[in-house]
């Protein structure tokens, strides 16, 4: 049920293969995806490492999936999960955590090489290790287990990973931000090294507020002076202009395994009204009809304790919802090659025009003109919502109050020409957003 990691996997290979992650050819790199990703091919893997890896040269393993614990024993071992491992029954199957520590000591110890360890092994399914918190206890074993080596985990023993579309089209919060890291946007001191250190601060400062407000802090274990990328001038400056072309987004994320833990634990009533939310969301019914759609559900359910470890996402993946058509809308408007701001072909405008005489757009149809007022109109209601969901301490909140703005012009300009309302309401769209390309 994870959506994105083997997409996660597929870039962190890429990264190794360009000069930036050392140009290493197919006969350095073994890429399990899916289901090549048995527990039999990760062992053999791991063997070839063993027999490959020389004095002080570099191993580095990366492992993006489930980590979980079995709850028959009393030491409740924890395991890689990969694509054969029976579920429940770990022990019969899965990838042991404590032979991970022994193919990572023999490369350090016996082999005299550097480890690096890289998990996003905390995203939790339908797993047996649930009611023990399995996945958190997973990551506890990581960390505590390894004594010299490099680690970077995706998050805290307590907390869980985020996948989603913001990143990347459709990667892991925290795989997306390592690789763009060690790139080079980690290198605070631009010496063209990205230390430990850097890539930790670079993380937390980047992962944590774009999951707000779900909590995902990464982890890093080692010497913070330990170089662990050296910059390319070419591949960063890349990185840098395809970013700066970037709108700001905010998405739906996916957490499975905390969903289905809470739910389990919840009675039927509450369980069946919490899902109706999600379908009233996924349809998009945000405000209508009343009683049962997104808004007023999401208030009822906000206020159920036995809910309380799932208020933070359904407040993230509510407010991301209500943007969706809105952030569809100002991508036409920015990137199409006739400068589209609207789903109606015929509504085009000139690319010269000026911002707010680009959204009056000149019609015969007085219908479809009203059609688009009430339509933007219900753009600046979902803004403002997401705006008090996500609160004004957000990343996000200046970009939703810059849009929110801009539209509002939008619908006094459609609805009364210049009216006074028009350049004071531009104006406040600046305040907010006074680098965007629309204002």
């Amino acid at each position: 049920d994870l959506k994105f990691a083997h997409r996660d996997a597929e870039a962190f290979a890429a990264f190794l293969r360009s000069p930036a992650g050392g140009k290493l050819d197919e006969d350095h790199i073994k890429v399990l995806l899916n289901e090549e990703a048995t527990a039999a091919q990760f062992a053999a893997a791991l063997d070839w490492l063993i027999e490959e890896t020389g004095e002080d040269e570099q191993a580095i393993i990366y492992f993006s999936g489930h980590g979980d614990v079995e709850t028959k024993t009393r030491s409740q071992m924890g395991f890689l999960l990969t694509w054969d491992s029976p579920h429940e029954m770990y022990i019969a199957g899965a990838f042991p955590i404590f032979y991970l520590q022994e193919v990572v000591s023999t490369l350090s110890l016996d082999n005299k090489a550097k480890v690096m360890l890289i998990t996003d092994a905390c995203r939790s399914g339908k797993l047996a290790g649930s009611e023990v918190n399995g996945s958190q206890l997973t990551n506890v074993n990581l960390m505590q287990q390894f004594a010299k080596e490099i680690k970077i985990l995706s998050c805290q023993p307590d907390e869980y990973s985020i996948e989603g579309l913001e990143w990347g089209g459709g990667r892991g919060v925290f795989s997306y931000h390592l690789v763009e890291g060690l790139l080079g946007l980690a290198d605070r001191d631009h010496n063209l090294e990205v230390t430990l250190g850097e890539i930790d601060r670079y993380l937390e400062d980047h992962v944590t507020p774009e999951v707000a407000p779900v909590s995902q802090v990464p982890v890093t274990v080692g010497l913070k002076g330990e170089m662990v990328a050296a910059v390319d001038r070419q591949m960063l400056a890349d990185l840098r202009s395809n970013k700066d072309q970037q709108l700001q987004r905010f998405s739906v994320v996916e957490n499975r395994g905390l969903e289905e833990e809470v739910l389990a634990q919840v009675d039927s009533v509450t369980r069946q009204q919490y899902y109706a939310f999600k379908e009233a969301v996924a349809q998009k019914h945000f405000f209508e009809p009343p009683g049962d759609c997104a808004d007023d559900l999401y208030r009822h359910l906000s206020g159920q304790q036995g809910l309380a470890r799932l208020h933070n996402h359904m407040k993230r993946n509510y407010a991301a919802a209500l943007q969706d058509d809105v952030q569809q809308m100002f991508n036409a408007f920015l990137y199409a090659t006739h400068k589209t701001i609207d789903p109606d072909p015929e509504v085009r405008v000139d690319r010269y025009g000026q911002s707010i005489q680009q959204l009056h757009v000149m019609t015969s149809r007085a219908g479809a003109l009203a059609d688009r007022i009430r339509r933007y109109a219900r753009y600046v209601r979902q803004l403002e919502v997401a705006g008090e969901l996500i609160g004004e301490n957000h990343y996000m909140y200046p970009a939703l109050m810059g849009r929110k703005f801009y539209l509002q012009a939008a619908v006094e300009f459609m609805s009364n020409g210049y009216s006074g309302e028009v350049l004071p309401l531009l104006e406040k769209s600046r305040e907010f957003e006074p680098n965007a390309a629309f204002v």
